[in-house]
């Protein structure tokens, strides 16, 4: 699950100005160095394939499962080193290819790395697995089904390996990879589809929902009103991720009212009491639509009560609380600093 990341939100409401990009750079991400330009046609290793389909025929004929690594060849660093540290040694292709068919589904900058069926099924493929990270490496059943999931690891191609049998070992015998292939035998023209999915997903625990968060959607959207008694089942997701959305909106709708105040005040780009004025009116901005970070937070609390004190919700509903007390302790740490420097 993708987390909140208080810093940075904060910080890239920063980098919109160029008089203040400089205090952003403790927080922001390092961009990762781009990859030397391949020889290759397509940017598919051999031995491996881009094409999905396919490989997913083949693995059903040859009883195995799919070896699926998404990149950013020409762009992401670590997408580098896993090619170059696990990949590309001698023998690794050879020995996943035992039981998995290694599939390469690249976003690189340089389409024309790609083939042709990979420029139109790369981002669809994304779409589909929620792919939110590079490198992400997928161990799929033969029908296209998550049963684990990893990256980029240390130790060479010996240590990756292993890591990769005990994953397709442990994985098929997970609760999530279990109801994933319940809910994906449920037809899709099935009239009472939506009671079927509720059957496999609603005794699940959150981990193992969100895991499944496609299908718990379309379970939701099948109960808009809550009349069929689907949604009280999944609190996680009527009640934490909402709140989740609104604190990254309230957060993005303040930086943005922020910015624009610093940009009617024309202040000189990369000037040192230009950058402490823009701090100043971006932290006004913040104290001065504090009132609805403090409603929300209330709100959180308030629906923190609800779950019991180990669950996910109660843990990720702490965390926000938490997030916003410290945007609040900032404001007052510059508050107090704009004071005393007067």
């Amino acid at each position: 699950m993708r987390k909140i990341a208080l810093v940075p939100a904060l910080a890239a409401a920063f980098a919109l100005a160029p008089f203040v990009s400089a205090l952003a750079d403790d927080a922001a991400v390092p961009a990762e160095t781009p990859a030397a330009a391949s020889a290759e046609k397509t940017s598919t290793p051999a031995g491996w394939t881009d094409d999905f389909e396919a490989a997913k025929k083949q693995a059903s004929q040859e009883g195995k499962d799919l070896f699926v690594v998404f990149s950013g060849s020409d762009w992401c660093g670590w997408c580098v080193r896993l090619e170059e540290e696990v990949f590309s040694k001698n023998g690794f292709t050879e020995k996943i290819s035992e039981t998995f068919v290694p599939v390469f589904i690249d976003s690189p900058q340089d389409k024309s790395r790609l083939s042709a069926l990979a420029k139109k099924q790369n981002p669809e493929l994304v779409d589909r697995y929620r792919i939110q990270g590079y490198p992400t490496v997928l161990l799929l059943d033969a029908e296209g089904n998550v049963f684990a999931q990893t990256g980029y690891a240390a130790g060479g191609p010996e240590k990756y390996l292993k890591a990769v049998a005990e994953m397709q070992e442990n994985g098929k015998n997970s609760p999530e990879y279990r109801a994933r292939k319940a809910v994906a035998a449920v037809p899709a023209n099935d009239a009472r589809r939506a009671e079927k999915l509720d059957a496999v997903l609603a005794p699940l625990s959150p981990e193992a929902q969100l895991a499944n968060v496609e299908y718990v959607e379309e379970v939701l959207a099948a109960d808009p009103d809550g009349k069929r008694g689907f949604r009280a089942k999944y609190p996680y997701f009527t009640t934490v991720i909402p709140l989740e959305n609104r604190f990254r909106k309230e957060l993005s709708d303040i930086s943005r009212a922020a910015v624009a105040e610093i940009r009617k005040a024309n202040l000189k780009p990369d000037d040192a009491k230009s950058q402490q004025a823009a701090l100043r009116i971006f932290t006004k901005v913040f104290a001065d639509n504090g009132a609805a970070l403090s409603a929300l937070q209330e709100e959180i609390r308030n629906a923190r009560k609800v779950f019991p004190e180990d669950s996910l919700g109660a843990k990720r509903l702490q965390e926000l609380d938490k997030q916003i007390s410290l945007v609040f302790e900032r404001i007052r740490q510059q508050q107090e600093s704009d004071a005393s420097a007067e």
